[in-house]
């Protein structure tokens, strides 16, 4: 054969070394296509290292984080150090795992189980990269749930005690509190050095709230969470020690900072289109929060015509209530109403206790789960309250030595009409995040980082059709918590008329509190916590609407498609069982479900 093969090529009038060069480049294609086909068939290994990888690194960076998941064994004594230069470090790391993945073979993890998570993965870290862009660590000074006084005292009320080990790493973390703000500190001198502040009216809200702090007698700072769940009377003597030598001294610091040095600088102009490549840094936010390519203009013309239908459904509900038609005036009586308000922190909490129960017995007609994971309904510390949170959710540890926590609002309670109650317990609860958390984490997950990914597209657009559904499920006891419903749905509605107006058209403040109370039945303190939350977190307040927009067309056309053979349990089983995707994979993952559409 070997003499035959050459007598051919001599035939060609090759020479003998014209020949070897062919059959070096033989081998070498052969080589090359091997391996490719090596790596191609090695790329699913590779990613689940990589995806652990991460995952791990992620909670090492940030223990918080860990936390907030209810993640087992995560440190416990310290907290994320923000300085810059673990900042770029961090960053640095996240190119490197994207770079990783931009070299495994997309192909082959098409037919693996793995491909969710690698889209997952890819598209998060690209949407965080994007985003480095607005710099945020250099003006974050945030009254809303993403602030550092409102992480941190959330670490207080999770840190693991009641042994040795757990309370001497908890006094550790505890310790270099001051160290952590300090840090905050210096990264707000460096962004006054390179042009990025905070709006006036943020700074003016965090002061107010570490003045709260600072003054509430030790037993009842939300910073002595941890050790008033401790029997150790030792460990707590610590702690009210450690609280008055280093915690109060530190926000006292911090105070002093933004009083004297940052106020006076902080900017006026509360849109980020007033930092360094604002706007840039908006449409950044926008992909990250909604995993959506969208423009602001889109967004702002959205809100203004899904409000006019909602002025329809608002005018007949109104006429029948109140005899009333305009929205404003229907939401005003709601919301005044003596008749709707609560008399006591109690009456709030029992009002809730029941709609939540009554969600709970009707799941089965709806879901193919039963979430047997408790919940706990608790009223916001004290500094929250005041300055105007209006409710949020924590999931459970996935020990179940922590339930689910719904926050609420109980301050001045003869102020709050129980008009909205019921829908943000829906929204937060069930059929809404509670509910959503756990379907994920009871289904077979590929990659446990599956259950980690927030995206606020899919998760909150699922909350905001749960409140819907509720009505569907006949959860609302009557037609004012049916108005609620519809001032929920307009008030995430006028955020998309807000949140590019602060953003990109330079609205002021007063303009979105205005706007806001003309299309929602909160009160002043709350509505006033809104439009801060919306100033400090640029583009999260438009997700809420717009996923639910794109959960909505995925059920009209499974709808439409499946006519009288439509199954409600199922649908909602395959829009919650991969847990919180990116729209455009939810959208992917119904399509290809051809039983369904």
């Amino acid at each position: 054969m070997r003499k035959a093969s050459i007598f051919r090529f001599r035939k060609l009038k090759l020479s003998y070394k014209e020949i070897f060069h062919y059959a070096l480049f033989l081998c070498t294609f052969i080589g090359i296509s091997f391996a490719f086909h090596t790596k191609s068939k090695d790329s699913p290994k590779q990613f689940y290292a990589i995806a652990s990888r991460y995952e791990n690194d992620l909670f090492e960076h940030s223990p918080e984080l860990g936390i907030f998941w209810g993640r087992p064994n995560v440190a416990q004594d310290r907290f994320t150090d923000h300085s810059i230069l673990a900042t770029v470090h961090w960053q640095q790391k996240e190119d490197h795992y994207l770079k990783e993945i931009n070299q495994l073979d997309e192909s082959a993890l098409k037919n693996s189980d793995l491909y969710q998570t690698y889209r997952q993965l890819k598209e998060t870290l690209s949407n965080n990269i994007g985003a480095r862009i607005c710099k945020e660590i250099l003006w974050n000074i945030n009254p809303s749930f993403d602030g550092w006084i409102a992480i941190t005292t959330q670490v207080a009320e999770n840190q693991p005690i009641g042994t040795p080990k757990n309370r001497t790493l908890a006094l550790k973390r505890w310790q270099s509190f001051g160290l952590f703000v300090d840090v905050e500190i210096n990264n707000l001198k460096e962004g006054l050095n390179q042009g990025y502040t905070a709006p006036k009216d943020a700074v003016i809200a965090v002061i107010k709230q570490a003045k709260i702090i600072i003054n509430t007698k030790t037993e009842q700072s939300p910073y002595f969470d941890f050790a008033r769940r401790d029997d150790n009377e030792v460990f707590k003597k610590q702690v009210t020690q450690l609280i008055s030598t280093v915690i109060n001294p530190a926000l006292q610091r911090y105070v002093t900072f933004l009083e004297k040095d940052y106020l006076p600088q902080a900017r006026k102009e509360i849109g980020v289109s007033a930092l360094p490549n604002g706007y840039a840094c908006y449409l950044a936010k926008v992909k990250k929060e909604t995993t959506l390519d969208i423009t602001p203009k889109e967004i702002y013309n959205f809100g203004l015509s899904h409000m006019a239908s909602l002025n329809k459904e608002v005018a007949t509900i109104g006429q029948k209530t109140f005899g009333l038609t305009n929205m404003t005036q229907v939401f005003e009586r709601a919301q005044y109403h003596t008749d709707y308000l609560f008399t006591s922190k109690d009456a709030i909490l029992k009002y809730n206790h029941l709609a939540y129960e009554r969600a709970k017995s009707k799941l089965p007609e709806w879901f193919g789960i039963d979430p047997s994971q408790a919940v706990m309904i608790k009223p916001y510390p004290e500094f929250r309250a005041k300055t105007g949170a209006s409710g949020e959710y924590y999931p459970p540890n996935q020990d179940g030595s922590r339930p689910g926590i719904f926050y609420i609002n109980t301050y001045a309670p003869k102020t709050h009409s129980r008009v909205n109650q019921e829908a943000i317990l829906f929204h937060e609860l069930i059929p809404g995040h509670h509910l959503q958390l756990l379907v994920a984490n009871q289904k077979i997950m590929h990659h446990s980082l599956d259950k980690y990914f927030l995206n606020s597209g899919f998760g909150e657009g699922w909350a905001l059709y749960a409140e819907r559904l509720a009505d569907e499920m006949g959860l609302y006891s009557d037609d004012i918590s049916r108005i609620g419903m519809l001032s929920n749905e307009a008030l995430r509605t006028a955020r998309l008329v807000v949140d590019p107006g602060i953003h990109v058209m330079h609205w002021t403040r007063s303009q979105a509190i205005t706007y806001l109370k003309k299309h929602s039945t909160f009160n002043d303190r709350i509505i006033e916590g809104e439009v801060d939350r919306y100033i400090m977190n640029p583009a999260q307040a438009t997700a809420y609407m717009l996923g639910k927009r794109e959960i909505d067309k995925l059920r009209h056309q499974v709808e439409a498609n499946k006519n009288e053979k439509f199954d409600i349990i199922e649908f909602h089983d395959q829009l919650l069982k991969y847990g919180m995707v990116t729209l455009p994979i939810l959208k992917d993952n119904i399509q290809w479900h051809r039983q369904l559409i």
